[in-house]
């Protein structure tokens, strides 16, 4: 015989599920795919085991569910709470960026790091998908920390680097951007900013400029006070066919043309 009463139940406590799950959608602001974190991805399989395995058990009270659910939704907003409010936790659970090519070329770190063990076929895959058909092309490649690729053409310019993220120094980013937390603090104290725990986003730009807001809002730009530095980590540049690198047979020939200058 039909059980309408459970049917009832088991509906209830269905839209409930997806009303509180909309709710906290709704307060996190992540109403997009894209502002997804990894825990929000893990927290709705957790979600979603916890809706499916209670919705059919009437042995569970409707109390337990809820409390079910408003733990879950408390446990995934903390752990999204640390990851924004302390870098190293971000770092340990959404991964780090990192240069795959750069000047043209391909990265020690990129061909030789085992944390992030470059695949590439699915590289070159991600390539076309962007419009890039050929690496000879390419100054400048790097791995987000969310999984994106951030692609500069030869000619280009510069990508930005957020450096301070609501008063943490992002070290990944100054390490991409070669910097260091020293030369941070001090540019911004020449600029007579504050305190770096007191801003809400310090950018590096392409054109070696630090835009600063404070967390009250207030907009700084400055002219960074020393050049961009340029570390040498890289390895195998690509040449376009028409101007190709010379050989060693080019180098043994000016060799030999100007012995023979020379005994002139």
């Amino acid at each position: 015989m039909f059980d309408f009463h459970g049917f009832e139940m088991t509906v209830f406590k269905l839209l409930i599920g997806i009303t509180l799950i909309v709710l906290h959608l709704r307060l996190t602001g992540k109403q997009q795919t894209v502002q997804l974190t990894p825990i929000d991805f893990i927290g709705n399989f957790i979600l979603g085991g916890i809706i499916g395995g209670v919705i059919y058990n009437h042995a569970i009270s409707f109390a337990e569910y809820i409390s079910f659910l408003l733990v879950a939704f408390g446990i995934i907003s903390g752990l999204n709470y640390l990851t924004s409010k302390f870098m190293s936790t971000r770092s340990l659970v959404m991964g780090k960026a990192y240069t795959i090519i750069e000047g043209g070329r391909f990265t020690q770190d990129a061909l030789d790091n085992t944390d992030h063990k470059l695949d590439p076929v699915e590289f070159l895959a991600e390539l076309r998908g962007m419009g890039i058909f050929s690496l000879s092309d390419i100054s400048l490649v790097q791995r987000e920390a969310n999984g994106s690729l951030t692609v500069r053409r030869k000619g280009e310019g510069g990508v930005n680097y957020v450096l301070v993220s609501n008063g943490q120094v992002v070290t990944d980013n100054l390490k991409l951007a070669h910097r260091d937390e020293e030369w941070l603090r001090t540019e911004l104290s020449s600029a007579g900013v504050g305190e770096l725990e007191d801003l809400f986003v310090v950018e590096l730009d392409a054109d070696n400029r630090l835009n600063i807001i404070s967390q009250t809002g207030n907009t700084t730009a400055m002219t960074v006070s020393d050049p961009t530095i340029t570390e040498v980590t890289m390895v195998t540049e690509f040449q376009n066919p028409d101007s190709q690198a010379p050989t060693l047979e080019d180098f043994a020939t000016e060799g030999t043309d100007a012995k023979a200058q020379t005994s002139k």
